[in-house]
């Protein structure tokens, strides 16, 4: 990443370059192409973000490409605050993509 200024790397990471599948809310179980911001993504690790993954983009693109991905600000994980974010958008699907049953 010595190619690239500090600058470029922050300017990188806010520009929509990732070619990501997410999931539409209106259309369950389907899938759209889009470009995100390589601050909007999270790298995959397991199949235990199978919650987090219904709330944010997973993506990998192996050693080189995660790496690049990683200067630019990609992160492993949400954080507390970024999670909390989410909740407070929503509350209704947050509720509802956790499996919780209305009584």
């Amino acid at each position: 990443m010595t190619d690239f200024a500090p600058a470029q790397l922050r300017r990188l990471g806010e520009l929509p370059i990732v070619p990501a599948y997410t999931s539409t809310a209106s259309e369950k179980g389907r899938s759209q192409l889009c470009m995100l911001a390589p601050k909007s993504c999270y790298f995959k690790r397991d199949s235990s973000q199978s919650f987090h993954s219904k709330l944010f983009v997973f993506i990998d693109f192996g050693t080189k490409g995660n790496a690049f991905l990683t200067a630019c600000g990609t992160k492993h994980e949400p954080s507390v605050e970024e999670i909390a974010q989410i909740l407070l958008s929503d509350p209704k699907q947050f509720f509802h993509l956790s499996g919780a049953k209305d009584k």
